[in-house]
């Protein structure tokens, strides 16, 4: 056995054998020994004997179950590895059954799981698109009607309600990132600039002014599809946070063999106590408790995807001063 610690409890879980054949020679040999008097070399004959079969079985026996106990010893995630190949005796051929059957129902678990969540997806997938189609609809009524205040309200409600469908979707398709990552080199300011105006109504309606400040050589490796939606999360938050009047800007620059790009508002900042749990799923701090859009939800996509990236999140922020969001490549 190439485990130390196996031989150890192979021979501990063994040693009350050689204690019973101990006390039974000792008493069985003081009997004869009181009722017919044999001599010390007879029972020291018998009892090498006795120790020396009973020895030969524990090695047989080591030899044929010892594995399991390394086995017993073994830290491992997969259950294949805890079974033992060309088994020496039936103990671990049925040690085999009980491992194969633990993996047959840990599968029939897993693919259940993955059916369950599967028929999950597409139930939230038809409702989000169900949502949608009406929303799309009192989206053109208020459009229509732009000049009415009570219709511009409802306008911005409306987009938040798409905010936060849009957000539920991107959490199920968080799933489906590495079947669907491909790495380029992206322009950093060109994609930049993409979600700046995919985010205008927003800059406008919450009267926030964006400033881009990145040179057009400036590249990094990443996908940019899932970028998109990391900057377009970052640069939403900015504009929530901000005060009327305020700007975001958005700069990028090269330190040593490291781009970075920073997304800085000038708004409310975060709470010191809030800092180390804003990247956790539905967690909604201070700020977030008293602004109706928040969900808990797009900070943990922005930390997901980068890590999946290969990206690091930096974020530095103070209260009435601002917060600035760093992406390093």
């Amino acid at each position: 056995m190439k485990n130390k610690d196996s031989l150890k409890l192979f021979f501990s879980d063994n040693i009350l054998l050689y204690l019973i054949v101990f006390l039974t020679q000792l008493f069985f040999f003081g009997i004869l020994f009181f009722i017919k008097g044999i001599w010390f070399d007879e029972i020291f004959y018998f009892g090498f004997l006795v120790f020396f079969i009973l020895s030969l079985f524990i090695l047989t026996r080591l030899y044929k179950t010892g594995r399991i106990y390394e086995k017993f010893l073994l830290k491992s995630p997969l259950l294949n590895d805890y079974l033992i190949e060309e088994p020496r005796s039936e103990l671990e051929k049925n040690y085999n059954l009980m491992i194969e059957e633990i993996i047959k129902i840990n599968s029939d678990k897993e693919i259940a799981q993955k059916q369950d969540k599967r028929m999950q997806k597409v139930m939230i997938y038809r409702f989000v698109h169900q949502m949608k189609t009406p929303l799309s609809v009192l989206k053109l009524i208020c459009e229509n009607h732009n000049d009415e205040d009570d219709y511009k309200k409802i306008g911005r409600n409306i987009n938040t309600l798409e905010y936060n469908l849009n957000q539920i979707l991107d959490i199920y398709r968080l799933d489906e990132f590495k079947n669907d990552f491909v790495s380029e080199k992206v322009a950093l300011k060109s994609i930049c600039k993409e979600c700046i105006n995919s985010l205008k109504d927003y800059f406008i309606t919450s009267q926030i002014y964006p400033r881009l400040d990145i040179n057009d050589d400036i590249y990094v490796y990443s996908d940019s599809k899932w970028l998109k939606l990391v900057i377009h999360q970052l640069l939403t938050n900015a504009v929530k946070y901000s005060n009327i009047g305020q700007t975001v800007n958005v700069i990028a620059g090269k330190n040593e063999d490291k781009v970075y790009l920073s997304i800085i508002d000038h708004g409310i900042g975060i709470e010191p106590a809030d800092l180390k749990n804003i990247f956790e799923l539905f967690y909604i701090g201070k700020n977030g408790r008293n602004n109706a859009d928040s969900s808990g939800i797009g900070l943990y996509i922005v930390k997901k995807v980068s890590e999946y990236l290969g990206h690091k999140i930096e974020v530095n922020s103070n209260i009435n001063a601002g917060t600035t969001m760093t992406i390093i490549f």
